[in-house]
């Protein structure tokens, strides 16, 4: 019993040096190398050619391995056979006809091993040579392998890749390596076509070679595998890696499909809508060309939709011509409300009367075009939708008013002006959507005239200008005086408290607000005017940055940092989701 436990212990020992198939899996000092075998494609081979010599060990008659790398080699006959290749010891190159022995030795901790080898050079010369592949066809950047074979004089063939000189009749086209490591090796450089050579002992083969403009290989995505909450949108980027090194946006030339579309849809180009909670495989293809990137869904799902229109209107009503914001509130089975303006469908009972525009983001625009008691505005999403009705009225404009009428702005921050019309039938209606808004002095302040940020006024430069809101034949003006004020610190608010870190449930849309503390010890709210920055967008994500700035919404469990920029000053903050 006791000697066979011992034997079972050698034998461990013996074989802790390498795989249980035999195979090594380190450098073995424990077994001893016993004796050594030496192998070549051909034992007899034509002068002024090569051949590769391996070596195999054997280990006291446990496990073989290939050891060439270990091996120092030598010729008895250098005039005969030598090896004459740096970076391959073991390519031995026939120098004249004749016999050479050729020697492996390897030297272990127990002693010396050494094999032989009998090489026989024959006195056959070349009759031709014949490159392989024939006349390919190669897209720019990539490279092909070319093999050159001899036939010799005695009917024998032997591989002379190593041992031919390679060229390229025209080298701009594609090259042809003489390295040693790499003989053979073409590489495509620009479309056109060349002649690829082969040379040895004064005899030639050649091929014909096509490059071709550079072909799509790969596509990869941005952003990669992402996040997204059930009912929000993104758009998903699509890049193609082509042959010669070069990438391009092909968002709008792929072809775009989603595994699962109870989960999440994509548009032609790439814009990504999402249902319910899953994984879906989003995928866009080119050219016989596929890349895929897994989206995760996380939320819960749609219960109801509540409706707003911004400004609201007295009694729902909306003038002819003007137009209001749309929100659609979404309320989800884990508990949360949050904005889904983008997301949900939209469509009125009559486009010639109102329609609605989503104009990026979350934001939606009723235009009322033409007057009506009472038009239906529809907002869905599968089998859950809202509703609200609208009255459309024409009354004539009797005046248009600016509040504030007089402002103080700050240099590099923004205020907010609003235009309020008044109309013959006595109602008034928030109409800064509606207004041209125009400043008399754009390098003491600047006035926005575009979308949501209609009436944002910023200051320039310390100085005096006036800002003016027409509609129609009506307008209305405001003094704007700039001072020179400089940011001093940054704060992040959350519900009127500074905070260092914030936890969001997962789905929830929180509001942020950024505080400027300025050089004369005034604070200013400057959350319109700073750049947003969410680090990790599978955790959490900017709801809206034009439309709804500092407003963060929770995707997934983690934490991820929100940063928001003003000038050449940031602040950050950790956002947990739990």
């Amino acid at each position: 019993m006791v000697n066979l436990i011992w034997s079972g212990l050698a034998m461990i020992v013996l074989l802790s040096g390498c795989g249980w198939g035999g195979t090594p899996t380190r450098h073995n000092d424990i077994t001893p190398l016993t004796s050594m075998q030496i192998s070549a494609v051909s034992p007899t081979i034509a002068p002024l050619t090569s051949t590769k010599l391996s070596v195999k060990g054997n280990y006291s008659g446990l496990f073989t391995r290939d050891i060439t790398d270990l091996a120092t080699w030598s010729s008895d006959t250098p005039a005969i056979a030598d090896f004459l290749t740096a970076g391959s010891p073991s390519r031995v190159t026939a120098r004249a006809s004749g016999t050479a022995i050729l020697t492996a030795k390897v030297v272990t901790a127990t002693g010396t091993v050494t094999a032989t080898f009998s090489l026989t050079i024959s006195s056959a010369t070349i009759d031709t040579l014949t490159i392989s592949p024939a006349a390919p066809t190669i897209a720019k950047g990539l490279s092909t392998q070319f093999t050159a074979s001899g036939l010799f004089s005695d009917g024998t063939t032997q591989d002379l890749t190593f041992d031919a000189v390679w060229s390229s009749s025209a080298p701009t086209v594609a090259s042809v390596s003489n390295d040693p490591a790499s003989k053979g090796l073409a590489q495509a450089l620009t479309a056109g076509t060349t002649t690829i050579a082969a040379t040895f002992d004064g005899v030639s083969g050649t091929t014909l070679m096509t490059v071709t403009v550079p072909v799509l290989q790969s596509i990869s995505f941005d952003p990669a595998d992402p996040s997204l909450l059930s009912l929000s949108t993104t758009t998903l980027k699509a890049t193609g890696h082509y042959s010669d090194g070069t990438t391009a946006d092909i968002t709008s030339q792929a072809t775009w499909t989603s595994s699962r579309t109870d989960f999440a849809t994509v548009a032609a180009n790439g814009a990504v809508k999402t249902l319910a909670p899953g994984t879906t495989a989003i995928s866009a293809s080119l050219d016989g060309i596929s890349g895929t990137t897994n989206l995760k869904v996380t939320g819960g799902i749609l219960n109801s939709i509540a409706l707003a229109i911004t400004p609201n209107p007295t009694g729902s009503r909306l003038v002819l011509g003007t137009d209001a914001r749309l929100t659609a509130t979404g309320t989800f089975t884990n508990n949360v409300t949050r904005d889904i303006t983008g997301a949900v469908d939209w469509s009125t009972t009559d486009a010639g009367i109102a329609t609605v525009t989503v104009q990026g983001g979350n934001l939606a625009l009723l235009k009322a075009l033409a007057a009506t008691p009472s038009i239906t505005v529809t907002a869905e999403s599968g089998t859950v939708s809202a509703t609200i009705t609208v009255n459309i009225t024409a009354p004539s404009l009797l005046s248009l008013a600016i509040a504030p009428t007089s402002l103080t702005a700050i240099t590099g921050i923004s205020d907010r002006l609003t235009a309020t019309a008044t109309f013959s039938d006595g109602s008034t209606q928030d109409v800064t959507l509606n207004s041209t808004w125009t400043s008399d002095n754009t390098a003491a302040a600047s006035v926005n005239n575009s979308d949501l940020g209609k009436g944002k006024v910023t200051g320039v430069a310390a100085g005096t200008a006036l800002v003016t809101a027409a509609l129609g034949d009506k307008s209305a003006t405001a003094q704007v005086v700039v001072v020179a004020r400089t940011v001093q610190r940054l704060t992040i608010f959350s519900q009127n408290q500074a905070v260092v870190s914030s936890t969001v449930a997962s789905g929830k849309q929180v509001a942020f607000n950024l505080i400027a503390t300025l050089n004369d010890g005034s604070t200013k709210d400057v959350t319109e005017d700073a750049v947003w920055k969410i680090d990790n967008t599978k955790i959490a994500i900017l709801a809206d940055s034009l439309n709804q700035p500092g407003q963060v919404v929770a995707v997934d469990g983690g934490q991820t940092t929100l940063t928001a920029t003003l000038g050449g000053l940031s602040t950050s903050i950790t956002v947990v989701v739990p």
